[in-house]
């Protein structure tokens, strides 16, 4: 099994329900005709795109993060291709979380340290100011 990982865009004027039917469809071919697992569904949501595609100036990004067999991707391609309302697709192989699978850790620790340092300054005010108060008594 290889790590992938694939975007596609969907037609942004379909309904809300319509597109989240859309990601499902793709999430159950990978896991259930593909045999593959998935790792992380990322919606980005509707996006202004950098340029006109087909008619669209906006679409409705997913990026999903999964491990599957190689032999198997060809019918997520087949998947994108008959389905109009997905007009841009792309699959890459993530070799980088293959070789080195702390990276992805890594990602989730920097996520939880942006948090952590807020919360050290807050403490340490809070030092600061009893340190104050047992001096002025």
């Amino acid at each position: 099994m290889r790590i992938y990982e694939t975007l596609f865009i969907i037609d942004p004027t379909l309904e809300e329900e319509a597109r989240n039917k859309l990601v499902d469809r793709v999430k159950n071919q990978i896991e259930e005709k593909m045999g593959g697992k998935i790792r992380k569904i990322d919606r980005w949501g509707v996006r202004q795109l950098a340029f006109k595609v087909q008619k669209f100036n906006e679409g409705d990004y997913t990026i999903i993060l999964f491990d599957a067999d190689p032999s198997k991707i060809k019918s997520l391609e087949e998947l994108y291709r008959v389905v109009p309302e997905i007009f841009r697709h792309l699959i890459l192989r993530r070799e980088d979380l293959e070789k080195h699978p702390l990276i992805e850790k890594q990602e989730k620790e920097e996520k939880t340290d942006e948090v952590i340092p807020e919360q050290k300054e807050e403490t340490a005010q809070v030092t600061v100011s009893e340190q104050n108060e047992g001096e002025n008594s």
